[in-house]
């Protein structure tokens, strides 16, 4: 977005955009935490796990859902230190 000569920022748009980033982020951490060949055996893994329904769980892999702090902890617990020290170093 531009006004004259200076580019000005959408600060409407960054909150999405920063939304789907940690959606995006808590579905690969998902994956990592519970390597499998399909979504629907991560689900029902990760669900037992986590006592969520696996819906639940596939809504977060899909990104239509933001998971609360308690699930984003309990899955970089089960992931690993390493994702722990990735996502504070800005690493994917």
């Amino acid at each position: 977005m531009k006004h004259g000569d200076k580019a000005l920022k959408n600060l409407a748009r960054t909150g999405r955009d920063q939304a789907e980033a940690s959606r995006k982020w808590f579905a690969a951490l998902l994956w990592r935490a519970f390597p499998t060949h399909s979504e629907a055996d991560l689900a029902l893994r990760a669900a037992r796990v986590l006592d969520v329904s696996p819906r639940q769980v596939t809504n977060w892999l899909r990104c239509n859902n933001d998971a609360s702090l308690r699930y984003v902890m309990a899955v970089m617990a089960i992931a690993g230190a390493e994702v722990v020290f990735d996502k504070i170093e800005g690493r994917r």
